[in-house]
């Protein structure tokens, strides 16, 4: 996964993450310097990729100058930092304090984009995240959050330079949480539940109009209800599937299938 981009400017109030802190008996690093020189140390560091250095670095400054500036700024690494170095809960828990303690921070979009990136990420672990996984396959809940946090981050910062990466994002979320849904109307159909099948069928149609899934659902529509002996239902979404699908392989065998001669036995 390519580096999330921590293009922000400006300063704000400080805040001590207090509940976001690790439990740890060492002395924080550079005590006594000032504000902007321990910013820029972990600046610094997150830049190196030195993630669990900066974490202490940002810790320090949130505790010894927790209401001064360049604190705001801190914290908003402090969170990347916790999850480039493999610690989501912390870098959640520090983002949902982040959201309280500045909630007229011009950063918001930029909180609501990493907590819908690590939702994303679904809590996986380094090997998982960056090998193929199909979620398809799994109840989407994390990625329902992930949407919902990324869709927020979107209107905030519509702009920004993570915006597009948000958006990519919530692209691939629709088309998967679609697929799940397509996957277990197909299950029903398969086990014969066909009022079951229809009913999930119609929420890949109904609520994720612009996924993968939109074919695959309008055919298993069409074959539940033929089966139920439903046919004006079966009509309306035969249409819909061919005046956006028409080239679709479940038309193109019913086409087959009506031009093929009648046999007779006599």
């Amino acid at each position: 996964m390519k580096k999330i981009s921590l293009a922000l400017s400006g300063l704000g109030a400080l805040l001590l993450m207090a509940g976001c802190s690790t439990t740890t008996t060492k002395a924080l690093p550079y005590q006594g310097e000032s504000a902007e020189y321990i910013y820029a140390k972990g600046h610094e560091q997150v830049k190196d990729g030195d993630y669990y250095k900066a974490i202490d670095t940002f810790r320090s400054l949130n505790s010894q100058y927790p209401f001064q500036s360049y604190t705001e700024m801190g914290n908003l690494e402090l969170i990347y930092s916790y999850y480039e170095d493999g610690q989501p809960e912390m870098a959640l828990g520090l983002a949902r304090q982040f959201l309280r303690a500045y909630p007229t921070s011009k950063h918001l979009g930029y909180v609501y984009y990493m907590m819908g990136v690590i939702n994303y990420d679904n809590g996986r672990g380094f090997l998982q995240r960056r090998l193929p996984y199909d979620m398809a396959q799994h109840d989407p809940a994390s990625y329902l959050q992930a949407f919902n946090d990324l869709k927020r981050s979107v209107i905030l910062s519509p702009k920004a330079s993570y915006a597009e990466d948000a958006r990519r994002r919530m692209v691939h979320i629709n088309n998967v949480v679609a697929e799940y849904e397509y996957n277990i109307a197909n299950f029903y159909f398969e086990h014969e539940a066909y009022v079951a099948a229809i009913n999930r069928a119609k929420i890949v149609v109904e609520k994720y109009s612009q996924s993968n899934s939109i074919e695959n659902a309008l055919v298993l529509l069409i074959r539940s209800y033929d089966i139920l002996k439903m046919p004006e239902l079966a009509e309306k979404s035969m249409e819909v599937l061919k005046a956006n699908y028409p080239n679709n392989a479940y038309l193109k065998s019913l086409e087959d299938a009506a031009k093929r001669p009648t046999v007779v036995f006599k």
